[in-house]
């Protein structure tokens, strides 16, 4: 039983890389997607922790003014915080093609096969995460995530309160009206 488990996991890993790397020419990505997917059984068992960057760590309250002096002080901090966070959920993202859009899905529905078949090792698997501690670290790596948007946002405000140019970025381009007839 656990050699077909194995079997059927290995081919769909294979599967996913392949049919995933081909379609959209980001193997790297692909690769770490589904790979981050197939250690999941060990991260339900605390085995693998997720990992809180150094400055989200040590956040400990996002709205203290404290280190806050000047716009530099504040641009430096935000830069920080970017580096760790990526990009804002209103910034828009690459223009992509239809072909590219299509290589993403099939790269994204490849990543959530393998997680599935990967998670589907482990029976009970929210008691093992609950007994494990996997549950509780990775509350507190998403609260450590939230902290940092937080900041991120109050920085941006304060900034601007303090007159600092180029503190809040322009709104995304307008989406032109599409006739619906």
């Amino acid at each position: 039983m656990r050699a077909k488990t194995w079997s059927a996991l290995a081919a769909v890993l294979v599967l996913s890389i392949g049919v995933a790397a081909c379609s959209t020419g980001r193997t790297a990505d692909t690769r770490r997607g589904v790979t981050d997917a197939a250690y999941s059984p060990l991260r339900d068992v605390n085995l693998i922790r997720p990992e809180i960057p150094l400055v989200l760590r040590n956040l400990q309250y996002p709205y203290s003014t404290a280190t806050l002096t000047d716009c530099a002080a504040v641009a430096r901090e935000i830069g920080n915080l970017d580096a760790v966070l990526g990009p804002e959920s209103y910034q828009p993202g690459p223009d992509r093609n239809i072909w590219d859009r299509s290589g993403d899905f099939v790269e994204e529905q490849a990543i959530e096969a393998v997680q599935g078949t990967a998670q589907d090792l482990i029976p009970f698997r929210s008691w093992v995460r609950r007994i494990s501690g996997a549950s509780r670290a990775e509350r507190e790596a998403l609260r450590a995530v939230a902290n940092g948007q937080q900041r991120r946002t109050f920085l941006r405000g304060y900034g601007a309160s303090l007159g600092c140019p180029s503190i809040i970025p322009p709104p995304p381009p307008a989406q032109p009206a599409r006739n619906r007839d």
